[in-house]
């Protein structure tokens, strides 16, 4: 059985949850009133970013364990390699933005603090709960098989999407500027990091564990 959280988890968990709604809510906010597209649109392109679906895994994730966790849901948010899954989404969100993309947007007011929590803060304070909370023992090398299942469900999902809607939320998944033989190789890329990443928490938890 799972031990609840001691004062310093509650503690670190209740900024992170504070943090990462108030960041997604407020940029969800924000993302609807562009009247670049209708309404409904402008909610599917939304949770088409892997930002968003991450930061929004980080928040489930955390208010479960903090409010949840004698609940089915609390408990399976509580598992080691769910949190590990998640911690390694939500780090290749911030590798990928910050070596990638930062440099294609200018942001502004709360639209760049809204940028810096979710790409920046909120990955950074996952990791340090992943670090020095959650028990590494139960990692296996099997694990990572099924970590990659969503990132490939994500780009098979925006892929086949963007091509009856033209709409891709990064500039490496554009089919229609770049080909598909340049996505696919983008793709390769990524899916290389999120290997390394999940090859790398799993051998620190064993060695840890050593």
């Amino acid at each position: 059985m799972e031990k609840s959280p001691n004062l310093s988890q509650k503690i670190y968990l209740s900024i992170l949850v504070f943090l990462v709604w108030f960041a997604l809510i407020f940029q969800f906010s924000v993302h609807i009133n562009t009247g670049v597209a209708v309404k409904s649109e402008l909610v599917i392109r939304f949770f088409s970013y892997f930002t968003i679906d991450s930061n929004l895994l980080v928040a489930l994730c955390s208010t479960s364990i903090l409010f949840f966790r004698s609940t089915s849901v609390g408990r399976f948010f509580a598992k080691p390699q769910v949190i590990a899954a998640i911690a390694i989404y939500i780090i290749v969100v911030a590798l990928v933005y910050n070596a990638v993309l930062r440099f294609l947007w200018a942001f502004e007011g709360w639209s760049m603090v809204l940028n810096e929590l979710l790409h920046v803060v909120v990955p950074l304070m996952f990791l340090g709960y992943w670090i020095y909370f959650v028990p590494k023992q139960q990692l296996q090398w099997k694990h990572i098989w099924f970590w990659l299942i969503y990132p490939l469900v994500y780009t098979i999902f925006v892929l086949f999407r963007g091509n009856y809607s033209g709409f891709y939320p990064y500039p490496f998944l554009n089919v229609t500027k770049f080909g598909i033989e340049k996505v696919v190789v983008n793709c390769a890329i990524i899916t290389l990091l999120f290997a390394f990443l999940s090859i790398l928490f799993v051998a620190m938890a064993r060695r840890k564990t050593k």
